[in-house]
């Protein structure tokens, strides 16, 4: 049987999403990023084909395709989707924790992932860090870490899979070429802030002299030190007081194709 024609609303959908999706083709192409329809396809992790038929409307839109879009384009799903992003509100609301719950208090909007499978989100939100973490000696100061910078929407399998939930999370775009060719400039690093311990050869978010870094911490000598990836940036002693641990880095997403191809 062929495919039913699109409602006038998903029609809709479709239109606003390619505009926004043109918008981020010409903001990607002025920062001399990827923005051809099959990068944004491998980002996506769909074919370009369907991405074309999102696009132009032939097929309709879902909550796990909207969100990946919306992640990729840097929006809110209601943007282009105002009836999805309704259908995902419905659906975090029935996962929701109790109003008690002190994660929910503290971070709003944050949701517990449910063991009922038919329910739970297939991606969920963590806080994005608005302002980046350099990948080097400068970055931005501790103070601002907490300030609310929007969100990345993670699979939910990883996060069961790992015994991680949202509220210990966030996401923080990396700025600086220390740990290429591992992160590049513009790669998103999700920090768990609940993980502090120092362990050697592990990947941190760090407090270097009142400034953020990514760095992997090494043990030498009975000293710790921050190591690059890049070998044209040496070690650094990381010391009490002056080298705090922020979390551990335990999972980044490459967004930075045009120097990683």
């Amino acid at each position: 049987m062929p495919a039913l024609p699109l409602s006038e609303e998903q029609l809709a959908d479709a239109a606003r999403l390619k505009d926004l999706f043109k918008e981020w083709q010409h903001s990607q192409k002025e920062k001399k990023l990827p923005s051809s329809q099959e990068a944004a396809a491998g980002a996506l992790g769909f074919g370009q084909s369907a991405l074309a038929q999102y696009l132009n409307g032939r097929i309709p839109l879902n909550v796990a395709a909207g969100i990946k879009f919306a992640q990729l384009l840097g929006v809110a799903l209601s943007e282009f989707s105002p009836s999805l992003a309704s259908e995902a509100e419905m659906v975090a609301h029935a996962v929701a924790p109790s109003a008690d719950d002190e994660a929910t208090m503290h971070f709003p909007g944050l949701r517990q992932v449910t063991g009922d499978d038919d329910q739970a989100p297939v991606m969920v939100a963590i806080r994005m860090v608005p302002e980046h973490v350099r990948a080097g000696i400068t970055g931005f100061e501790t103070d601002h870490l907490f300030e609310d910078g929007g969100h990345l929407h993670v699979p939910r399998q990883w996060l069961e899979e790992n015994d991680l939930s949202p509220d210990q999370l966030r996401a923080v775009k990396i700025k600086g070429q220390s740990m290429v060719p591992m992160m590049y400039p513009g790669d998103v690093a999700v920090v768990n802030i609940k993980d502090k311990s120092r362990v050697n050869g592990g990947v941190f978010a760090l407090n270097y002299n009142g400034e953020s870094v990514v760095k992997r911490l090494k043990y030498e000598r009975r000293e710790w030190y921050l190591a690059s990836e890049n070998p044209d940036f040496r070690q650094e002693p990381c010391r009490t007081g002056d080298c705090d641990v922020i979390g551990r880095v335990v999972r980044f997403e490459p967004r930075n194709f045009k120097d990683r191809l």
